[in-house]
C-alpha cells in the first residue's frame, strides 16, 4: 500500500492549542512583553516613591540640615558654690526632664531651686547633636551621690524620669 500524507484533523472547539503556528510564536512573545511591562512598571513606582521620601525628608524640621534657632534662655542667676562642685570626680549630672521650650525648663530650674536642689541648670539645644530639647539637670555629682539624688528626686519630689547622665 502506498503512503500517503495524514489527512487535515477535524476541527475542534474544545482544543487548547491554536492551529496557526504565528499563534504558537506569539504566546512566549506576548508573555515576555508583559513580564517587561511589569519590570519597568515596578521600577517607574520604587523611583516615584524614592524621589517622593527625598523631598518629604528635605521637608522635615529633623533633617540634619535643618536650621531652627533655639528660643532664648533666662541668664543664669549667680549662685554660691556648693557641694556638688567640690567632687574632685563630679562628672554625673541628674537630668530630671527634657523639655521643648525654654520657659518651661526655666519653671523647672526654679522649682527644683525652691526645692533644695540649688545647682539645677538647662542645657540647651545644640544643631552639632540634632537635639532640639532644652534639658533640665541637677548638679555635678561623683557616680554615687549622682545615683542619691536621682533616687530622692523620683521618691520624694515626683520627677519620675530623673536619671544619671555622664556631663
Amino acid at each position: 500500500m502506498p503512503w500517503r500524507a495524514p489527512s487535515a484533523m477535524p476541527s475542534s472547539s474544545s482544543s487548547p492549542l491554536p492551529r496557526s503556528s504565528d499563534a504558537l510564536l506569539s504566546l512566549p512573545r506576548r508573555r515576555a512583553r508583559s513580564i517587561a511591562v511589569g519590570y519597568a512598571v515596578w521600577v517607574l513606582s520604587c523611583t516615584a516613591f524614592f524621589a517622593l521620601g527625598v523631598n518629604v525628608g528635605k521637608l522635615s524640621p529633623f533633617a540634619s540640615g535643618a536650621k531652627r534657632s533655639p528660643s532664648p534662655v533666662a541668664a543664669p542667676l549667680e549662685r554660691p558654690l556648693e557641694r556638688a562642685i567640690i567632687f574632685p570626680d563630679a562628672r554625673y549630672a541628674v537630668q530630671v526632664a527634657a523639655v521643648a521650650t525654654a520657659d518651661e525648663a526655666n519653671r523647672l530650674v526654679a522649682e527644683l531651686n525652691r526645692k533644695g536642689f540649688t545647682s539645677a541648670f538647662v542645657t540647651r539645644p545644640t544643631p552639632e547633636t540634632g537635639n532640639e530639647l532644652y534639658l533640665v539637670k541637677v548638679g555635678l555629682y561623683n557616680l554615687t551621690t549622682a545615683n542619691q539624688v536621682s533616687e530622692e528626686l523620683r521618691r520624694d519630689f515626683g520627677f519620675r524620669a530623673a536619671r544619671v547622665v555622664p556631663n
